[in-house]
């Protein structure tokens, strides 16, 4: 929006009246800032105001047993995710883990928390 402003664009909302009208560079980038932070202020209300309610749906769904959150991607015994671990386990790196088994790295990351799948890091020894 900056990189906007110092290029001393306007912005034409063509619901209200046009500003083209003001003789006055300063006080038409003024009207023309005002007009920007009161749609930003509602677009931001508006959001938070989302958020606020979907969150008391989910608290009144759970209450009621309704709302169990997302399904699991990977159950513990999928080949993948076993194949996944093996491959960990071996001393494979999270991105090689994900290039060989499609597994997203954070995804993996949770499961590897979730199953305790814990790798033994081997001592390095100096090289000489």
């Amino acid at each position: 929006m900056n990189r906007i402003q110092l290029k001393k664009a306007t912005l034409e909302v063509l619901n209200l009246p046009a500003l083209t009208g003001i003789g006055d560079d300063n006080l038409r980038r003024l009207l023309n800032n005002l007009i920007i932070e009161l749609y930003k202020y509602q677009a931001e209300e508006e959001r938070r105001y989302i958020r606020e309610t979907q969150q008391q749906g989910i608290a009144i769904a759970k209450s009621k047993g309704k709302y169990k959150g997302g399904k699991p991607k990977y159950k513990e015994n999928d080949p993948r995710l076993q194949l996944a671990f093996k491959l960990y386990l071996a001393g494979a790196t999270d991105k090689e883990v994900e290039q060989q088994t499609g597994i997203n790295r954070r995804t993996f990351r949770r499961y590897r928390q979730k199953y305790g799948v814990i790798r033994v890091e081997k001592e390095k020894r100096p090289t000489q």
